[in-house]
């Protein structure tokens, strides 16, 4: 399961520097720690929305890339490489370490050869999915370093358990309308074409 974790993880920090990017920071570096724990480096910016779409915005591709995985084959391999382009980017435009760049590269290269050689594409996706929904909520956490917690000392009226339910709620319901929008046209669907 770790290039699913270091997938899902890395597109968690992508989202951190897009919003950093969006929100006019800039985007120093993203790294691997020698114990796989990631982070982004940015610096300037609206802080409360770079934390918070990190977690929300991985919760909406990862939908989005399921709803491609069954609804839209042709785009299937297409998505894939383009993970694969982003993760080679990351790792030369955005290098922080050889440890982060050569891992990111292999992870790259076997996504694209699954998706070219095997035709597995949409099957990934779909495996995608449910990989990092399972990722988010046990990465569903309070510690002391987690996004939820920075996130909880800026906006200290809302207690951070509360908060912690707020984003859950969100990934749950955008994960139950797209789950609806895939079921509503298939009486029946299966979950291998």
């Amino acid at each position: 399961m770790y290039p699913i974790t270091l997938l899902v993880t890395f597109l968690h920090e992508i989202w951190h520097a897009l919003w950093a990017i969006l929100t006019w920071w800039s985007v120093d570096s993203i790294e691997i720690n020698t114990n796989w724990s990631w982070y982004a480096i940015t610096w300037w910016g609206w802080k409360p929305i770079v934390l918070m779409w990190g977690y929300i915005w991985s919760a909406i591709l990862w939908n989005i890339l399921l709803y491609i995985g069954f609804k839209k084959h042709d785009y299937a391999q297409f998505i894939i490489y383009f993970l694969a382009l982003l993760m080679i980017y990351t790792a030369l435009i955005l290098f922080s370490s050889i440890f982060t760049t050569i891992l990111l590269i292999v992870v790259a290269t076997s996504f694209v050869l699954l998706a070219f050689v095997f035709k597995y594409d949409y099957y990934i996706l779909q495996f995608l999915w449910i990989a990092s929904i399972l990722y988010i909520i046990e990465d569903f956490n309070v510690w002391p370093s987690s996004d939820l917690s920075k996130f909880s000392e800026i906006f200290v009226i809302v207690p951070q358990f509360a908060w912690m339910y707020i984003w859950l709620f969100v990934v749950i319901f955008i994960t139950w309308k797209n789950l609806k929008n895939i079921l509503k046209d298939d009486k029946k669907i299966l979950w291998v074409k």
